[in-house]
């Protein structure tokens, strides 16, 4: 691991990474808690949300992940994030909430079926997850939140 400063570090978050008691979940709500608390020095915030395609091409890639792209070879992950911006001091403060998943390699090539699945099943629902997560994490601070999409977020 690039960041880490010695041997003894690498094998400490390995450790922490293999041990069933740890839940990527926990780690990733431990770092929204933090950056609720960071929100609440800035008078103004922008949420900054979008979904980001992980793609894993290489051969090494494993079966389980799905396809990101209409190339039925192409296999990653993706994962919907909003990144917390505080424009006066012109910095990131953190993210505040991100869902990953893989897709169904099964359903590649049935788009036509897409809009007969409920809205709760779709992707697109995930902008909707995240903002209520995202409000209900930041309770009284999500006054001073400008939120900021693309139009994928026009649902």
């Amino acid at each position: 691991m690039k960041s880490s400063q010695s041997t003894a570090q690498v094998e400490g978050a390995y450790r922490l990474i293999r041990n069933p008691s740890v839940s990527p979940q926990a780690i990733a709500e431990a770092g929204f808690t933090a950056t609720v608390r960071a929100c609440e020095a800035h008078p103004l915030l922008l949420a900054l949300e979008d979904t980001t395609t992980i793609n894993f091409s290489h051969s090494t890639a494993s079966d389980d992940l799905g396809n990101t792209t209409t190339n039925p070879k192409t296999r990653g992950l993706l994962a919907h994030s909003v990144l917390m911006y505080a424009p006066d001091s012109a910095l990131p403060v953190g993210l505040i909430e991100q869902q990953r998943w893989s897709r169904v390699t099964d359903t590649y090539g049935v788009k036509h079926q897409r809009k007969e699945r409920p809205y709760e099943e779709k992707e697109s629902y995930r902008w909707q997850q995240a903002s209520e997560r995202m409000a209900e994490r930041l309770g009284e601070i999500q006054k001073r939140v400008i939120t900021v999409c693309d139009r994928e977020a026009d649902i």
